[in-house]
């Protein structure tokens, strides 16, 4: 009776299965991200008349230089310091330039406010605006004036810290870099595209 039963799972498991010869393929669909994007974030500092930024009216001037900073990130602070020297300098204007903090779940809001704030104490404080989008964060589809399906950082092409783009006026980025230090080749280009 043993070696019958063993013989039955033996022979009854050579049939578990697919025993179609025909093949079934299903496809996922594709979401691609917007090509024009916009979203709503709060400001870092409460100092202006503005609590929130909405991407879209911010870049609407002209090419903006999107940075995505954390607070724990070095090649980020040496990139701020880098920027806001070219604005001390007039090279770069602060309205083309724009912080948005990567790590809201890992980073606090008062950490973020220690390195780029723009009190004296600040260790690489910004004379630009800085937001603090949620990880949540609707993203806009500028082409529908829809919300998008695809998540803030996908949006964005899951920006690591520093993460550089260039965004124009309509919402499109067109340039990007993932340059960790600062490096004076691409802060050329950066200069040549939002100047």
């Amino acid at each position: 009776m043993k070696s019958f039963a063993i013989i039955f799972i033996l022979i009854s498991s050579m049939f578990c299965g697919c025993i179609s010869q025909e093949q079934i393929v299903v496809e996922e669909p594709i979401i691609s991200s917007p090509e024009r994007i916009s979203f709503s974030a709060p400001l870092m500092s409460m100092n202006s008349n503005n609590s929130e930024i909405v991407l879209q009216e911010y870049v609407s001037d002209g090419p903006v230089l999107l940075i995505w900073v954390a607070a724990g990130c070095m090649g980020c602070h040496s990139w701020t310091d880098l920027i806001a020297d070219e604005v001390i300098n007039e090279n770069i204007s602060n309205s083309s330039i724009l912080s948005i903090h990567r790590y809201p779940s890992f980073e606090s809001v008062s950490y973020v406010e220690e390195v780029y704030g723009t009190h004296e104490n600040a260790t690489n404080p910004v004379s630009w605006p800085l937001i603090l989008p949620p990880e949540d964060t609707i993203v806009i589809d500028l082409d529908t004036g829809l919300e998008s399906d695809i998540s803030l950082y996908d949006s964005f092409g899951y920006p690591s810290t520093p993460t550089l783009q260039i965004m124009d006026a309509s919402g499109k980025i067109i340039w990007s870099s993932k340059t960790y230090w600062p490096s004076a080749s691409v802060l050329d280009e950066i200069k040549n595209l939002i100047n």
